[in-house]
């Protein structure tokens, strides 16, 4: 037994030796061994590896259930508070049209409107306009109401057949009056050509914060009451308007087909017609109208404005 144990000693030893010299035999027996071995090591690991695998998908599958869940109660919340909103708006839609019949008063028409993109800016030292690709065609006329999904744009100054100019809110020719915070303020939002408008023209006593929501007031008898321009920002003395809308960056926008009194007097042929189709209506030569830049452009034949809300007015075109 001790002989066998001095054997087994001693052939650890000479194989302790050889694989310190880096002997041939040795190191070819040992890569004979891996290579025998290596497809019962990677069978061996295989149940390792899918166990990690399964590990990871277990703690990804419960990090997207929670983000879920989260998510789920979230939308829920907000859900609840939206149906609460609805409830308050249908309720106040009946009290509105209540004391309306109570008054008497009559109902405020509809707002029309054709859609349409920006296919130029014009832009300079002096000027900050845009061309649509909505002209008198559409219904389109000197004067209209221009907005996009965050507020109002500006106004047409020019209208062709095809395609009309529009002058934006910050052009040094543009002068809105305006209705400040919830008192509904007096005030006149003037265009200076940088990228916050004017207020000025305040009403006496008027009391203004920064942050004051501010929109049209339609008392200039051209825009409708009532369309939302921007905030006020700065101090007291300084006050300017932001633009809700980026005046810089425009691409989708709408005319409002609104018959200000304004505009029914300067253009009635304009507002003529609201029941019929263009061609529906009887040809007449065009006239010359002159345009709020001096431009002569050409007028068609009346154009019927009941239909152009959106594709409408390119399917009569």
């Amino acid at each position: 037994m001790e002989l066998l144990s001095f054997a087994l000693y001693f052939l650890c030893a000479v194989l302790l030796v050889l694989s310190r010299i880096g002997h041939s035999t040795l190191t070819d027996a040992r890569d004979e061994i891996v290579d025998l071995s290596a497809p019962f090591l990677e069978l061996a690991s295989v149940p390792a590896v899918e166990a990690r695998r399964f590990v990871d998908r277990v703690r990804l599958n419960v990090r997207v259930h929670r983000n879920a869940v989260d998510e789920i109660d979230r939308l829920t919340k907000e859900n609840e508070e939206l149906k609460q909103w609805q409830w308050r708006t249908q309720l106040l839609e009946r009290k509105v049209a209540h004391l309306r019949k109570l008054l008497h008063a009559a109902e405020e028409p509809a707002l029309v409107y054709a859609s349409g993109r920006v296919i130029a800016d014009a832009r300079g030292p002096f000027v900050r306009s845009a061309l649509v690709n909505l002209g008198r065609n559409d219904g389109v006329r000197i004067g209209y109401a221009v907005i996009n999904g965050d507020g109002l744009v500006g106004r047409t100054v020019e209208a062709g057949d095809s395609v009309a100019r529009v002058l934006l809110l910050n052009d040094l020719n543009s002068r809105i009056p305006v209705l400040v915070g919830p008192n509904g303020a007096r005030a006149m939002a003037l265009g200076d050509n940088s990228a916050e408008l004017q207020l000025d023209f305040v009403e006496d006593g008027a009391t203004i914060y920064a942050g004051d929501e501010v929109y049209t007031s339609g008392s200039d008898g051209v825009l409708p009451r009532g369309l939302r321009i921007g905030a006020v920002t700065g101090e007291p003395g300084t006050y300017k308007v932001r633009p809700f809308a980026e005046l810089n960056s425009l691409d989708s926008v709408s005319v409002l087909f609104f018959d200000a009194p304004a505009i029914t007097q300067t253009d009635p042929d304009a507002v003529a017609d609201r029941g019929g189709a263009l061609s529906a209506l009887p040809q007449r030569e065009p006239r010359e109208d002159r345009t709020a830049s001096g431009t002569s452009l050409p007028l068609p034949p009346v154009a019927a404005m009941s239909s152009p809300v959106a594709g409408q007015a390119q399917a009569e075109r």
